[in-house]
């Protein structure tokens, strides 16, 4: 069949429905996902943990959209999506809850054309999601065609936060010692001395279920911490998201597609970081560190480290520090990858809390390089600090 002739009969090969309870794990799942261009956010064991044992915490109605050819049966198209009530106001968005980094619709890139050829599919699945007062799609890594020909009047943008990541083409050494910015390199030499001197270091990646268990409940120790510090809430601190995040490393050990690494010293866990792996891309979600013990060893940033070295040694081709504005990350040579936002208003409620959105964008936008600014200038001085203690 002609491509010309594909596209004319678009319109009458789709079977459009709405399944709440979606099978995620299922294997026509994973092999669209396999085939699709997305990312580990929109792997099969992500989502099926992320439905079963999140969305019920955060009272979200789960509506999942799929698109199948007509006749096979063949799954063509998934829209992982909720609904959730808060204020008044009902909202329609991909299953994220936090702690995604990356959204987007699961398809074939090959079915693509077929997809936006179809004028029916827009109004189809817009009629499933209601009643809602506005859709909001934010965390898209690209202006993806499905999304736009589904939503042609969305109001896009965007993101006033960015994603980092590396790409390896080179050994860890060489990269080292040509991307990391040299001041950060001098002072991660010098931490590390030091931190040897403090007792016997060690770099691990976990396996067993026993040592992932321990380590995450470190990690949560060391984050309650530091976010005590700073005031702030930790996204560990729901018990849904953290007994995700256990699940999900747990279960994906085993599977390759999750790595829980952990530093320690003389035997004792100081430093958890966990993240996903993916088409040969590892993704940093999560790190913890000792504190209050160690801060002045910067054991953060070496632990950080650590990893962007196993991620380049095991055979890698990217290192993704995921979203988030850090200093850091560019001084340890990470490029940035802008994010959009997108969202649609079905009603009168909708369109006030879209405005209302953007208002708060833009606000937090003019005010990110007074930030930044306040964020360079304390790098700056503590590569002094790090420079006289040279020295010293």
């Amino acid at each position: 069949m002609s491509l010309h002739t594909r596209l004319r009969a678009a319109a009458d090969i789709f079977d459009v429905a709405l399944e709440p309870t979606f099978e995620f794990d299922s294997a026509e799942y994973q092999s669209l996902q396999e085939r699709s261009a997305t990312t580990a956010f929109q792997g099969s064991r992500w989502l099926a943990t992320l439905y079963r044992e999140v969305a019920p915490a955060f009272a979200a109605e789960p509506i999942t959209v799929t698109v199948r050819e007509r006749g096979t049966g063949r799954l063509m198209l998934v829209l992982p999506l909720v609904r959730r009530r808060a204020n008044k106001l009902i909202s329609i968005e991909f299953a994220d809850f936090g702690v995604c980094d990356y959204l987007a619709p699961v398809c074939e890139p090959a079915d693509i054309h077929c997809l936006v050829a179809d004028a029916t599919l827009p109004p189809r699945i817009w009629r499933l999601l209601a009643p809602f007062d506005v859709i909001s799609l934010t965390k898209l890594p690209h202006e993806d065609p499905v999304l736009k020909h589904l939503f042609p009047n969305a109001r896009r943008a965007h993101m006033r936060v960015s994603a980092h990541s590396v790409e390896w083409n080179t050994s860890w050494a060489e990269w080292r010692a040509t991307k990391v910015n040299p001041s950060l390199r001098h002072e991660l030499d010098i931490k590390r001395r030091r931190f040897a001197k403090a007792g016997k270091p060690a770099f691990a990646l976990l396996k067993s279920e026993g040592e992932i268990a321990e380590a995450f409940d470190a990690l949560q120790c060391f984050r309650a911490e530091r976010f005590k510090s700073r005031s702030a809430a930790d996204i560990l601190d729901h018990p849904a998201i953290l007994s995700f995040y256990r699940q999900v490393a747990i279960g994906g050990a085993q599977a390759g597609v999750a790595r829980t690494y952990c530093m320690f010293l003389s035997s004792e866990p100081i430093a958890v970081m966990f993240g996903l792996a993916h088409r040969r891309t590892f993704s940093l979600l999560l790190i913890g560190f000792d504190l209050a013990r160690y801060r002045r060893l910067s054991v953060g940033l070496l632990a950080i480290e650590d990893t962007l070295r196993a991620s380049n040694e095991c055979g890698d081709l990217s290192y993704d520090f995921t979203i988030g504005d850090y200093p850091f990350k560019v001084q340890f040579g990470a490029q940035s990858k802008p994010l959009h936002e997108w969202r649609v208003a079905g009603t009168i409620r909708g369109r006030l809390a879209v405005l209302a959105a953007e208002a708060v964008r833009e606000t937090k936008r003019a005010l990110k390089p007074l930030v930044t600014g306040a964020r360079r200038r304390l790098t700056t001085t503590r590569e002094k600090i790090a420079k006289r203690s040279a020295t010293v």
